[in-house]
């Protein structure tokens, strides 16, 4: 089975302490003390994201370790001549938020791409928030380019078509991914809230989860020429459930 939770924006980067979304991720594992390692590359392996990290997902919920690029290793981070087999002996591996396209530039430059798809194969359940969500599709609405303009990226493809992130929360994005979807420069794709995720099992949308009220995400595909926007129903969470 293969697992990819997507989430739009929240979880222990938006919000303090350990969000629904964090306590959510740790049930699908469905063991003791899952390993989880976070990758920060979006951030260029900014400090107060792996201080965030380590934070949540503390060794009294799980065992926590990080794959940086751009620091030195600390105590709990995989070594970069041994990453393959750290992240292959994962339950989950976590992806933050930032730059997409660059951290993409970075994981293929040293073959985490190939590394990622291996262990989605081998059951290890991917995630991430914002850039970290987007990553795993065909392509993604971002602000990577540093413009002023959203523009497509093509990402990893472990997911079928197109990924908006902090949707309902920002007009512009909607504005453009409609724009985009119309002049057929991305594919049909899913949009998701703050404060919302998609569970995708097997490359298949199994559920939307929802720890906000309104909060949920959208399948936006082209009808008659113009962008057409379905809402999937979500499934509230709530702080101390962990269900899968």
């Amino acid at each position: 089975m293969q697992r990819i939770l997507a989430i739009g924006g929240g979880g222990f980067l938006m919000e303090e302490g350990v969000s629904p979304i964090d306590r959510y991720l740790l049930g699908l594992a469905k063991r003791d003390s899952p390993r989880v390692c976070f990758i920060p590359t979006p951030s260029g392996d900014l400090p107060e994201h792996l201080e965030k990290f380590y934070r949540a997902y503390s060794t009294t919920l799980c065992s926590p370790s990080d794959l940086s690029f751009f620091r030195k290793p600390a105590q709990r981070s995989a070594s970069l001549s041994g990453f393959e087999d750290h992240l292959l002996s994962q339950d989950i591996i976590f992806v933050g938020g930032g730059n997409t396209k660059s951290a993409l530039a970075v994981w293929r430059e040293w073959s985490l791409d190939v590394v990622l798809r291996k262990a989605l194969s081998s059951g290890v359940i991917l995630s991430g928030m914002s850039a970290g969500a987007m990553c795993w599709y065909e392509q993604g609405l971002t602000d990577s380019f540093w413009g002023p303009e959203y523009r497509p990226l093509t990402c990893l493809a472990f997911l079928p078509g197109g990924c908006g992130v902090h949707y309902s929360d920002d007009p512009k994005r909607r504005r453009t991914l409609h724009s985009a979807i119309e002049a057929s420069t991305i594919k049909p794709a899913i949009a998701i809230d703050d404060y919302a995720a998609v569970l995708y099992t097997d490359g298949r949308v199994d559920r939307v989860l929802a720890w906000r009220a309104g909060a949920t995400a959208y399948h936006v595909t082209l009808d008659n020429g113009r962008a057409k926007e379905i809402a999937y129903a979500s499934e509230h969470i709530a702080t101390e459930k962990a269900n899968s």
